[in-house]
């Protein structure tokens, strides 16, 4: 870089503005400059918001508005406990990084995202996530690493190169710490930002750097200035080392954290750019990964790889200009695609089996071949509720697939008496193993939810859009994470204790009370309740409108060896299973505060009826038919309130239900 070329950066690096923003339990340090669409750039390991000097200065002149983070533990970025490497994880960093975009960006805005190093890894798991806050994502250095069930990559990389690998060296609290401050803060930052050689980085102990040991001068090369190698090392001294590096420390952690996304895809249309330089290319299987098709496979929009020659692992630094035009380019892309099927009545047929899954034995019911469609029942029923739908669908060229929930009717395995182990991250993770097991590999399959299957539809949906082709939800809409508490919280504000879901709380409580009916009658209460007002459970008298014991008769829709199905079950499971379900609520609302704002992004379809108790709920109606609902699931085509229909739908309408669920289905 020439004298003048440094003095025209240096001024122009003085129009960068810096400010911090408070999230997630940290003050966050950013450099931004532009106007236009947000581009957030993401830094690796030992580095700054500053490595990305060039691509902001040049990103802010092309019409976007660059945002710089010190990430968790760096630089500025102050209130991370340091101390504690459990603090650092992939899902601590995403949510530093949702928290920084929910305070910098518009509501809804989607975002481009640029990471390098440690800063692309987040970015992966960012896209993962959350790609409803990413429109493109160009990442460097490091590609996408799928979740291995054997072991973390610390582990994997300790058996390929031994203990003396940085990665195992960076483990033990404390210990390269010491035998870094043997070395002034500049000189640890030369060697790092200067290292060329493809071979791995080794620490053995007592020498510091193996290929350029203790005090022993590094020539700069001709990207890196001695003032820039002050900036970074000014930095360092005021932070330590021990922020980045809790990142290393904490990889088995996250590997244990993101089991839930074994197999997951970041489906997000991406670049990759790496140089051939680089030791995170050199590293076992990489280059075979990126370049011979797995890398295509698990980011299916993965548009561009590009190895720059003679270029090592800083390449945003060392080749800015062919960078900068590399992250240009690719920032406008756009996706959505789709397409299917179709018609009569019979109940024999129906195959049943059982499929292990996530730890249980799940009983299934289906008929039929062509496309899956995933029939998701609610409380307090079984597989059995959508017999009308199975048949028509499976008459209509589907593959109909009912399976019983966690804890109910003849799937096994579930600990009732812990329902902890009933979360909504339980029930979805049921879910996709059930999927994996009876799918093709990258088949997207059709869901249909009632009651809490339709939760549980919502949230596969969120949780794992690239699974669901489209959705059609039947009785509850999907209820956005509320900051003011769970739903049963909200609910005991506005209806008092006696609410069913306030009094299914205390365990042993509600089954008491139950207990002192016959199964056949519990059921018969549940499914012919009509009036929409009647929700309560007082205590000693748990329908609130009629005697425990009363005779109640039931309507057309349903027959008595229908009662006789359900209540043969519910003798032989109990039903805690069910009310674990609403037990689970508060934990569950605790687990998915990172998708605060998310969106379903997944083509859907929602019908109730206008006597359903769900459509009479506060704020409910205005919520449905005001922009409420739009807003949170944007691909909502079609809203149907069915007059005269109370909440068990698609039983007492079931020839109604089956020509919207087939109707919808058929647009793709």
């Amino acid at each position: 870089m020439t004298w003048y070329q440094k003095q025209t950066l240096g001024i122009r690096m003085e129009t960068i503005e810096h400010r911090m923003v408070t999230t997630n339990g940290i003050n966050i340090h950013i450099a931004e400059k532009g106007q236009g669409p947000l581009v957030l750039f993401l830094h690796g390991f030992p580095e700054l918001w500053y490595s990305w000097r060039h691509q902001i200065l040049y990103l802010s002149d092309h019409g976007y508005r660059a945002v710089a983070p010190d990430l968790r533990g760096y630089g500025d970025t102050t209130g991370a406990p340091v101390n504690d490497p459990t603090k650092f994880t992939i899902h601590h960093l995403v949510g530093d990084m949702i928290g920084l975009l929910d305070a910098i960006g518009n509501e809804g805005e989607k975002v481009f995202v640029v990471g390098h190093d440690w800063g692309a890894i987040i970015a992966w798991h960012l896209c993962m996530f959350r790609p409803d806050k990413v429109k493109a994502l160009v990442n460097l250095s490091v590609p996408f690493l799928p979740w291995n069930p054997n072991e973390d990559i610390v582990s994997t990389l300790r058996i390929a190169y031994g203990e003396d690998h940085y990665m195992s060296r960076f483990q033990e609290p404390g210990e390269i710490e010491g035998e870094l401050a043997k070395m002034s803060s500049e000189t640890v930052m030369k060697k790092f930002l200067a290292y060329r050689d493809p071979d791995q980085i080794y620490f053995p102990k007592g020498i510091g750097f193996r290929y350029s040991p203790g005090d022993s001068p590094v020539v700069l090369p001709p990207w890196l200035t001695e003032e820039d190698v002050k900036y970074y090392a000014s930095q360092l001294e005021k932070t330590g080392i021990t922020g980045g590096v809790n990142y290393y420390r904490a990889f088995k952690l996250s590997w244990e954290l993101t089991a839930p996304w074994r197999g997951a895809k970041v489906m997000v249309p991406t670049k990759f750019m790496i140089g051939d330089l680089d030791l995170t290319y050199h590293m076992p299987g990489m280059k075979s990964y990126i370049h011979d098709g797995g890398f295509q496979k698990d980011v299916p929009l993965l548009e561009d790889v590009v190895v720059m020659e003679g270029v090592a692992h800083f390449i945003n630094q060392e080749k800015p200009n062919e960078t900068n035009e590399c992250i240009l380019e690719p920032l406008n892309l756009q996706d959505l695609d789709m397409h299917h099927h179709q018609n009569n009545f019979i109940m024999e047929g129906i195959n049943h089996k059982t499929i292990t899954a996530n730890g249980l034995e799940i009983h299934i019911a289906e008929k039929g071949k062509g496309p899956i469609v995933l029939l998701l029942h609610g409380f307090p029923e079984l597989w059995y509720s959508w017999r009308h739908q199975i048949l028509y669908l499976s008459d209509h060229g589907y593959r109909a697939i009912a399976p019983d929930l966690r804890g109910y009717g003849d799937t096994k395995g579930s600990q009732v008496t812990d329902f902890t182990n009933f979360t909504i991250h339980h029930i979805v993770g049921d879910i996709i193993g059930l999927l994996d097991a009876i799918s093709t590999e990258g088949e997207k399959v059709f869901v249909v939810g009632h009651d809490w299957g339709a939760i549980v539809a919502w949230y596969l949906c969120m949780f794992r859009p690239e699974r669901v082709k489209a959705l059609v939800n039947l009785s509850v809409p999907f209820i956005p994470w509320n900051p003011d508490g769970d739903l049963v919280e909200l609910l005991r504000k506005a209806y008092g204790d006696d609410h069913y879901m306030s009094r299914f709380q205390e365990p042993g409580e509600i089954e008491a009370e139950f207990a002192q009916m016959s199964t056949k009658n519990v059921m018969k209460k549940f499914l012919t309740a009509r009036d929409p007002k009647k929700v309560y459970f007082p205590k000693g008298k748990v329908f609130q409108d009629s005697a425990s014991d009363d005779l109640v008769t039931l309507p057309p829709w349903l027959l008595e060896e229908d009662v006789e199905y359900f209540a043969s079950k519910l003798e032989k499971t109990g039903i805690t299973g069910g009310l674990n379900y609403y037990r689970a609520f508060h934990m569950s609302w605790e687990l998915t505060s990172a998708w605060r704002g998310a969106k379903v992004m997944v083509p859907s379809k929602f019908i109730i009826g206008d006597l359903d108790m769900t459509y009479h709920m506060p704020g409910t109606k205005d919520y449905i038919h005001n922009g409420g609902f739009r807003k949170d699931v944007p691909f909502l085509e079609e809203v149907v309130v069915m007059e005269g229909v109370a909440h068990f739908i698609n039983q007492e309408k079931p020839e109604e239900i089956n020509k919207h669920i087939v109707e919808f289905l058929k647009k793709f």
